[in-house]
């Protein structure tokens, strides 16, 4: 007797190849478009505050002298200032390739203006997932991606708090005028660096971490039960873990991460200067180590962003801290550069990272990234 045709979907099983899966990108907050444009309109909002807050605080206030300075700036000034801008931009991709095994400089740009240009925007995290993705589409693991994005974060914010502590000891060295809320900001800043060499000093070893992991332990469980989150089965282990892999992952990188964080805050302190001179505030009325303690003291101000691109924050504080220390009959000019320096470290950044975020999702559609290797 012959066997019965084979009911058709009978028979043994075929397996099933399961499609290759993108590794999972972190997740951002869902902004809705109505958000955007509350976020959009919140920038406007801080932007016309601090004008206000300016024209009532400074007098000698002139909007057409203000334009007219600005407009003043030669060609040779505007190529220098672009060659500035450049030199920064590279710096950004240099800190951002140094964290990466084997990315090229030119990745390391592109990584840096795609999410710039978002986060210029819209505040908060919505940069980071697109940095995540643009790194694991150029062959990156999901580990290194990860450690990548939160070490360039830990290197941003670490300058942003060093600054302060620079320029508070190099007043208190120099023996300058340190009097009513100059003092308090000084003492500010020297706190922040207390904490900061304790960090330092408790992350330098692991049994260190490990000990600091049980004391706060119980504190930080307070804080997740508080906020109805769940608790770390063993913080301590976790950030002994975290401290290795990040040993392990930078340990031959921290010295290019630790220059290229460096330049960038050296070249973005040059275009503030090189704006200032261009305006006509030489180095008898401001000197540049005045320049540096309101930068460095800027710098620390904006560690946790308010708005988008820190707008409105950012022009009060140099605008106010830097006529100070000139005088007010420099207001203007000193607004002027400040104008110009914003421009090119904030408002430039959005055109043209969107630009670069755009060419890069059209090359990522064309040719489409192969199988991601998975973290060990």
């Amino acid at each position: 007797m012959t066997d019965p045709d084979p009911v058709p979907g009978s028979g043994p099983p075929i397996p099933s190849v399961e499609p290759a899966v993108e590794p999972a990108m972190p997740e951002a907050p869902p902004r809705s478009v109505r958000k955007i444009v509350v976020r959009i309109l919140f920038i406007v909002a801080a932007l016309t505050i601090s004008t206000w807050i300016l024209v009532r605080t400074f007098d000698d206030l002139d909007f057409d002298e203000i334009m007219s300075a600005a407009r003043s700036l030669n060609d040779a000034e505007m190529m220098s200032l672009a060659s500035m801008w450049l030199l920064w931009i590279g710096a950004q991709g240099l800190l951002t390739a140094s964290l990466v095994p084997g990315l090229a400089v030119r990745h390391g740009i592109v990584a840096f203006l795609g999410p710039a240009a978002i986060t210029s925007v819209v505040p908060g995290p919505s940069d980071l997932p697109v940095r995540f993705r643009m790194l694991t589409s150029w062959g990156r693991t999901t580990g290194e991606a990860t450690l990548a994005v939160a070490a360039g974060g830990i290197f941003s914010i670490g300058v942003k708090l060093a600054l302060p502590v620079i320029a508070a000891i190099g007043l208190v060295v120099s023996d300058a005028p340190i009097d009513g809320t100059l003092r308090t900001v000084v003492i500010i800043c020297l706190l922040v660096g207390l904490g900061v060499a304790v960090l330092a000093v408790v992350l330098g070893s692991e049994k260190r971490t490990e000990q600091a992991g049980r004391l706060i332990s119980p504190i930080w469980g307070w804080v997740l039960r508080l906020l109805r989150k769940p608790q770390p089965p063993d913080l301590a282990a976790q950030m002994v873990a975290a401290r290795s892999s990040a040993m392990e992952t930078l340990h031959d990188r921290w010295l290019v991460a630790t220059w290229a964080t460096t330049l960038t805050a050296a070249t973005k302190f040059a275009l503030l200067v090189m704006t200032l001179r261009f305006m006509g505030v030489d180095e008898n009325v401001l000197p540049w180590t005045q320049v540096f303690v309101v930068y460095a003291l800027v710098q620390g101000l904006t560690v946790f962003p308010i708005s988008a691109g820190d707008a409105g924050v950012s022009e009060i504080a140099y605008i106010g801290m830097l006529t100070a220390a000139a005088g007010q009959e420099w207001v203007n000019q000193i607004t002027a550069a400040i104008l110009i320096f914003r421009i090119l470290t904030w408002l430039l950044i959005i055109p043209v990272g969107l630009g670069v975020l755009g060419s890069w999702k059209h090359q990522l559609t064309r040719n489409p990234p192969s199988v991601q290797r998975s973290a060990s």
